[in-house]
Parts: structure tokens; sequence; C-alpha cells
């Protein structure tokens, strides 16, 4: 088994659109630990390792203290081997290991919960963003995963939205340009339905299928540093979508595994062609010393309409059973990629009734918004998680009525080219039919949080550098404002 450092890894494989050559059969390119619950509701650290080849042996894990037996990982179900000839191994660790043969570190469960670094919408198009050359200011991700690991975080949330320069709007299918379903986000369309049959990238006679080649550039190597300083707990966004990067996330991310021990099988997405072609995750929870996360898979949410409300409305079903057994002093965060509640500016897809009283703002997202009214939660949530707007945005709510309502935060800011479509100003106007009070930046960043007596929560945003851009505070002040405010 060979094992390269990083920077031989690196040099290797050149930041291009395809990898110019492929390290030797066994090389590790990849450890990394994701959190997932298994059958009794405990939270579970699975370590999982990259070995080039796809029909590479998988490696053993070694104890760094101790003299406990080194740890056999097994193999995940390739989706494609010609599009990903490597073999992702697993195995369930209860301590920090390293890869057999090499120094790369596994991260062990989390003790605590004390630092949380969060990143999301991280990946990069080379089109907009000069190349996507590591290191350009342009696409900063590899600097956030640097000074995020530096500040030595217990747990590592990313909002979703991993893989951009392998997902694109179009794709040529048998030769014909054809739309990739996006749940609503790539039509022009506020009823979030695409015309026409289900086309994505892994149709029968793409041009452009879900590949490896894409996922190590946008992803595993530039996040190599942040990937092996704390677990990761990873929400699905809708760049995951089976129609995209979707074979990839359920082979690399995803937390549902074949190993005994895990509560959920490894999905694997069905043929475009199929009948029923999504894949919809189960929410499930995460359990740390002072935090309670719950996972929600809105990918194929909708921005605007009501695009599988059934499903949702399950989905929060699921939610208010999970939290009906969380633990009781946690602080309890919703991740979900797709804001429950977020402020676009209004345009032609927006639909009516969905914008502030002077109809130039768009209220996002109705999908959730809804499933949210219709099941209500037994315990309220102090903080929402979010991605996918590509900027960053912090609503809070200023009501009696609002207890229930949390703190929503946005941070789409980690590294994909960012957005303009929102108020640049501290905005206050009813948002869900609350008076909602908000806050936004459109520059390059990641937050950490500090969660603090009584389910409240500190943060602060940062710069790539780790500059302070903004400080907010919720959970235990008066909800009369936006929860966070500029760094002055």
């Amino acid at each position: 088994m060979t094992m390269l450092p990083t920077a031989a890894i690196v040099a290797a494989l050149i930041p291009t659109p395809a990898l110019a050559s492929e390290p030797p059969p066994g090389t590790i390119l990849g450890a990394y630990t994701v959190l997932a619950a298994n059958k009794q509701g405990a939270t579970v650290a699975i370590a999982r390792t990259i070995v080039q080849g796809a029909d590479s042996s998988c490696p053993k894990l070694i104890p760094i203290t101790g003299s406990s037996a080194p740890v056999a990982t097994a193999p995940r179900k390739n989706p494609d081997p010609k599009n990903f000839p490597i073999r992702v191994c697993e195995a369930i660790i209860s301590a920090r290991m390293k890869v057999d043969g090499g120094q790369q570190v596994l991260p062990g469960p989390p003790q605590k919960a004390d630092a949380i670094t969060v990143v999301g919408d991280s990946g990069c198009k080379p089109a907009d963003q000069d190349g996507c050359r590591l290191g350009s200011k342009a696409w900063p991700f590899q600097q956030i995963a640097h000074s995020a690991a530096t500040a030595r975080p217990d747990l590592i949330l990313h909002m979703g939205d991993y893989n951009y320069r392998g997902t694109p709007g179009h794709v040529s299918i048998d030769g014909k340009k054809q739309p990739v379903y996006d749940a609503g986000d790539n039509t022009g369309s506020a009823s979030c339905q695409l015309s026409g049959p289900y086309h994505g990238q892994n149709s029968r006679g793409s041009s452009d299928p879900d590949r490896w080649s894409n996922w190590w550039l946008d992803l595993f190597q530039p996040a190599a540093e942040l990937l092996a300083a704390a677990p990761w707990v990873v929400a699905r966004g809708n760049h995951e979508l089976c129609s995209r990067a979707g074979p990839g996330w359920f082979y690399l991310l995803d937390p549902g595994s074949d190993i005994a021990g895990v509560d959920t099988g490894q999905p694997t997405c069905p043929p475009a062609e199929s009948h029923d072609p999504l894949v919809f995750d189960e929410p499930y929870r995460l359990d740390v010393p002072g935090l309670t996360v719950l996972v929600l898979d809105s990918a194929n949410a909708c921005d605007q309409g009501d695009l599988h409300q059934t499903h949702f409305d399950q989905q929060f079903q699921k939610i208010q059973q999970l939290l009906a057994l969380a633990p009781g002093q946690a602080l309890l965060t919703l991740l979900s990629h797709r804001p429950m509640w977020g402020v676009n500016k209004a345009d032609e897809t927006t639909a009516l009734g969905h914008t502030d009283p002077t109809g130039a703002y768009a209220i996002i997202d109705q999908t959730l918004q809804q499933a949210y009214h219709t099941h209500p939660l037994p315990r309220a949530l102090d903080l929402v998680l979010s991605g996918h707007m590509h900027r960053f945005q912090a609503i809070g709510f200023g009501h009696d009525k609002a207890a229930s309502y949390p703190d929503q935060l946005i941070v789409g800011t980690s590294g994909i080219s960012l957005a303009k479509n929102h108020p640049t100003k501290p905005f206050s106007f009813p948002i869900d039919g609350l008076p909602g009070s908000g806050f936004g930046l459109s520059e390059f960043a990641y937050m950490e949080i500090v969660p603090s007596k009584k389910h409240g929560w500190q943060g602060t945003l940062k710069d790539p550098s780790g500059r302070k851009l903004a400080a907010c505070e919720g959970g235990t002040r008066a909800k009369n404002a936006a929860p966070c405010s500029p760094a002055k």
C-alpha cells in the first residue's frame, strides 16, 4: 500500500479539469471521518479512506495511541468504476487512527462541541473563478480550510454543494443539449418544474457524467487539512442530486453505510431513465456533548413553490420523532442545505405572494416552511444552518410568537463565486408571517460557532485569512433583532 504525502499527490494530480496523470494503484488519496447514527440512535464515527484503483485492497487503520489491534476496513459500493477509478474503504472507529503504512490521521468521534466550524458551497466554477487555481483569490477554499483547521475545531459542519466544476446546468445527451434536473433551480419558471422528461448528467448517452477527478479537484485536494482536523457532518446540496454529482456523493460522503452498526445502508442513485429516479435521504440526529444536530436532506426541495411537498411533510414528521428523543441540555441545530428562511431580490421568477410588502425581495423556501408549519416540532430549535445562496445571511425573528422560530444562518461563502442578489443593508420586514430582521455579506468566509449555556451560542464570521467579518449571538439574547452584525 503506497502512501504519498499531500505535496506529492498535488504534484501528481495537476489541478486541471481532468487528471493529467494517475498515481500508482494503492496510493492513499484521502482520509476523513464522517458522523452517522446507528440503529439505537447513538452517534458513530465512520473513518473512510480513498485508495487509487477501483480494485485496490482496503487498508487497515492503526490506533495512534495505546496497544489496540488494527481495524480492518471494508469497501463501499462503487457506482461507476470507469469514472471513479478509486476504492472507498470504511470502518467505525472509537479513537484517532492513522492509515497503515502512512501518516494520514483519521479523527475519532468528538468528545465535545466547544468549537464548531461551518463551511458551505465550497466548490468552484473554472470559467468564472480564474481557472480554479489553488491559492487564487477567486477561489480561496484551500485558504479557508487551512485557517479553519489551524483553529483546531471539535467538529466541521459542511452545508453542501461540494462539486461545482463537475456539475453544469446543461448537458449533451446523445448529441442534444438538455437542461439538467435541479429541483426547480435550473429553470426560469416559478413553478419549480422543468418542462419535459428528467434529464441528468448521468443519463445514458451523457457527455459529462459525474466523475472522481472533479471531486478530487473541488474538495479532497483543497480540503485535505480540514478533513484531517476533525470529524465532518455533511449536508447534501442540490449539486449532489442524482442528476448531478449524486453518484459521488453517495460513494464518498453520504453517512449511509452497509457496515454493521450504522442506521441505514449505502444509498445509490437509480438510473435517470427509471420510473422514480430521485433519492431522498431520511433525516437523522447526531448527539455530541453540548450539541444536537438534525440533518435534513433538502436537495430536492425548491426555493419557490411546493415541489415534493408531500415528501418534506414526511421528513418533518420524522424530525418530530428525532427531536422528541434529543438530549435536553444540548444546543438544538438543524442542518439543511436550502435555507428554511432566506431573502433574495425578487425577479420575474418570484411567485406571487412570496415577497416582502414592497415586492422588492423574495422570501424562500415555501416548501420547507410549509412542512415546518404542518408538523410543529415538540421542542424549539435554537439554530438553523444552511448554505445554497452563495452569500452570508443571518435572520432573526422579533415577536412574542417567535419563540419557536430559531435563528437562521446561511453560510454559502466558502469557495463558489459569490451572489449579489440580496439586500446589501440590514433589513426588517415580515418573513413567513413574523417580523424578521436580517443582515448579509457577499464575501468569502467561514464561520466559527461556540455553544453557550441555556441553548445559547456565539458565532464569528471570518474571511479566508481568519479576519473577523461579523459577530453573532443567539439563543439567550432577546429575539428583537438580527442575530449578527458587521465587525467594527
